[in-house]
């Protein structure tokens, strides 16, 4: 579904709104579902699965970041080649398969490749975030990147809120409520294949598809094969560019270090909150309406954030600095507190930190990656975080390392992110005290990749041909230098 160049603008207009709202009621349903806040409650019931809580934490749930790490490594070589829409398929089909597990399967085994296919699920999230960006000019950036964000968030609180009703009022068991979730998930395959195609290889679209029908299929998969090493010579060149800019690699350091610590409390806060309820014996259980407040306060976090003007490459290290310190603090009052509804509160100040920094991260990179590069690194980000989440689950979670108790092993995520603190605090007050703090309050309000937005193509709301190879390395080094020239400029 290629738009032609010479397309009116209003087509292209509805072309671009059509991909994000199609896109935007995937990421709703695949993430409505109810019965996600209550999954450990569901595998340790014994009126359901009926699974110890030692099965649950060291034998169940440690297959996650392994599966996803594995898959992670070929979502990344292939996402961006064939042009996001298929591996978005495969996400859905995973997702589906979940469900059908956590449904009927009867066993640890089965438990286990439950997770192994959710590992494959999460890995394939990269394209929904990458999807959109090749779809819309640069001046939607921002605003789709919230949009996307903010309706995904906006759907895991729908199904908090929804699933919490139906437990309180015991109109659903737990059981009843996975049935729930799968039939949203099976909308959300539906919204899936409604996506447009974002394909860019000659040989795939209508033209060249009947050019090439009388000479076969052979020169059709030599086209395909040529594309994929051209493509895959550009990903390499684009690697050595992204990551030789200072402004990109601090965002990409953020993102792996903070997504390994975020994807590992999020695998095990409920075991946590089930570790509070049940030794000072707590009776209520509103996991479902934590959930739903958290994704509201991340969803507000992230759309509010594309009406802000900061100058983020400036104070980028110093804001993620004492966020961090934020984060460390509620994760070890998470872990010490016997008061469940405080732990309540702190899974909603971590959470919503989260959104508003890698909302931030996305954004900036964004705006400096070329269109068909985005999920690359976007995908090597999330590679490194689940590298390290691998081995932070298997020192302290998995029963081959450590096997830590619940509470302890908040304790060291905790003392994770107050290293995070120490880091980028140190590095955010060495670049204000080098420039000079009045200087920097009076460029506070200036965001310099802003200026680099507008010598890019703004004139159409799809995205043209390539860039060509010089003008990547000029990209880059555009942003470096419209960041460093903007902090020479009078105020």
């Amino acid at each position: 579904m290629e738009e032609p160049e010479d397309s009116p603008p209003s087509s292209k207009s509805r072309r671009w709104i059509y991909a994000t709202l199609i896109l935007c009621g995937y990421g709703f349903f695949k993430e409505f579902k109810p019965s996600e806040p209550f999954l450990t409650p569901y595998l340790t019931d014994n009126t359901t699965k009926n699974f110890t809580k030692d099965e649950v934490n060291s034998q169940i749930y440690v297959y996650w970041p392994y599966s996803f790490l594995i898959a992670e490594i070929f979502v990344l070589l292939l996402t961006d080649i064939v042009r996001y829409k298929p591996v978005i398929l495969v996400e859905a089909t995973a997702y589906l398969m979940t469900r059908f597990l956590l449904i009927w399967g009867t066993n640890v085994v089965s438990m286990q490749m439950m997770q192994v296919v959710y590992g494959i699920a999460t890995a394939t999230e990269i394209a929904y975030f990458s999807y959109i960006y090749p779809a819309v000019s640069l001046k939607h950036y921002k605003k789709v990147t919230s949009y996307v964000r903010a309706v995904r968030l906006f759907g895991q609180a729908m199904a908090g809120i929804v699933g919490q009703i139906l437990i309180s009022t015991k109109a659903f068991n737990y059981l009843q409520l996975n049935y729930f979730s799968c039939a949203s998930v099976f909308v959300a395959c539906v919204f899936a294949i409604l996506l447009p195609n974002l394909c860019s290889c000659s040989c795939w679209n209508g033209t060249e598809t009947q050019k090439t029908s009388s000479r076969g299929m052979g020169t059709c998969a030599q086209a395909v094969a040529d594309y994929i090493r051209t493509t895959t010579h550009k990903r390499l060149l684009d690697l050595k560019a992204y990551y030789s800019s200072p402004s990109l690699l601090k965002w990409s350091l953020w993102w792996a270090l903070a997504t390994c610590g975020y994807l590992q409390v999020g695998n095990y806060v409920q075991s946590l909150w089930k570790e509070i309820a049940t030794s000072t014996g707590v009776s209520y259980e509103y996991n479902g309406l934590v959930e739903a407040i958290t994704t509201l306060c991340s969803a507000f976090a992230a759309f509010t954030l594309s009406f802000m003007k900061v100058n983020w490459p400036l104070w980028g290290e110093l804001t993620i600095g004492c966020l961090s310190l934020l984060d460390s603090a509620v994760l070890f009052i998470a872990a010490s507190t016997k008061l469940l509804w405080l732990a309540y509160i702190c899974h909603i100040l971590y959470r919503t930190t989260y959104a508003f920094l890698i909302t931030i991260a996305s954004t900036q990179l964004a705006y400096a990656i070329t269109h068909d590069s985005y999920a690359l690194i976007f995908g090597i980000n999330t590679f490194i975080a689940l590298v390290l989440q691998s081995f932070l689950t298997l020192a302290v979670s998995d029963e081959h390392g450590l096997d830590l108790g619940i509470r302890t092993q908040f304790r060291v995520y905790s003392g994770y992110y107050y290293f995070l603190m120490l880091v980028f605090v140190s590095a955010g007050v060495y670049k204000l005290t080098s420039m000079g703090w009045g200087q920097s309050f009076r460029l506070c309000c200036r965001d310099p990749l802003s200026q680099v937005v507008t010598s890019r193509d703004r004139t159409g709301d799809l995205v043209g041909p390539e860039t060509e190879e010089p003008e990547r390395q000029k990209l880059i080094q555009n942003t470096d230098d419209g960041i460093k020239n903007s902090y020479s400029q009078p105020v």
